[in-house]
């Protein structure tokens, strides 16, 4: 097999940045505030950046993503953000879930999520905030309780981006409501 040596990996980025940069100037500034406006999720340009193996980006290559690098990653970011900030939390939630299966979860978790995650069969969100806690998480209130299989969740989360769009959330919950400090029963 062979492998491309970091200035072919630049010049791999280059190209894409070039591609996504021509399509954010046509196909994204000139709907921005219209979409913005209306409230509207951005269906078409989410299936583009789906076409551009964005929602792979930094998943490894053995589970069908590209692989790319944090400093890689962030030029993109980068580059969706000058266009739409908005755009970019759709991208980077999903890749925060498939960053925490590919951390966190077991070698069966990670063959069937990452690479349904990579090709965005799945969508991934992040279940954090609540209600009455705005974005200080360690005051949630969601409480994960163990049961025969799995757990029982108990509790609202609101401000998920994809969660409508999405079919694949990490959920933020107290695992052990005694914990000190309160972060150490989170899960």
């Amino acid at each position: 097999m062979a492998t491309i040596d970091d200035a072919g990996i630049d010049a791999v980025i280059d190209g894409l940045l070039e591609t996504l940069e021509r399509w954010l100037a046509s196909d994204v500034v000139p709907h921005v505030l219209e979409l913005e406006h209306a409230d509207e999720y951005p269906r078409d340009m989410v299936e583009q950046m789906r076409r551009f193996g964005l929602f792979a980006a930094t998943i490894p290559e053995t589970y069908g993503g590209l692989g790319l690098g944090a400093s890689a990653y962030v030029r993109i970011v980068e580059a969706i953000a000058r266009a739409w900030m908005s755009l970019t939390g759709v991208v980077n939630t999903h890749l925060m879930v498939a960053e925490l299966v590919r951390r966190y979860g077991t070698d069966d978790q990670r063959a069937q999520f990452l690479p349904q995650l990579a090709a965005a069969d799945l969508r991934g969100g992040l279940a954090l905030t609540e209600p009455d806690c705005g974005t200080d998480l360690q005051a949630v209130r969601t409480t994960a309780t163990r049961v025969d299989g799995g757990y029982v969740l108990r509790g609202t989360k609101m401000w998920i981006t994809n969660a409508y769009e999405g079919n694949c959330l990490a959920v933020l919950t107290k695992t052990d409501t005694g914990a000190e400090p309160r972060h150490r029963g989170m899960s």
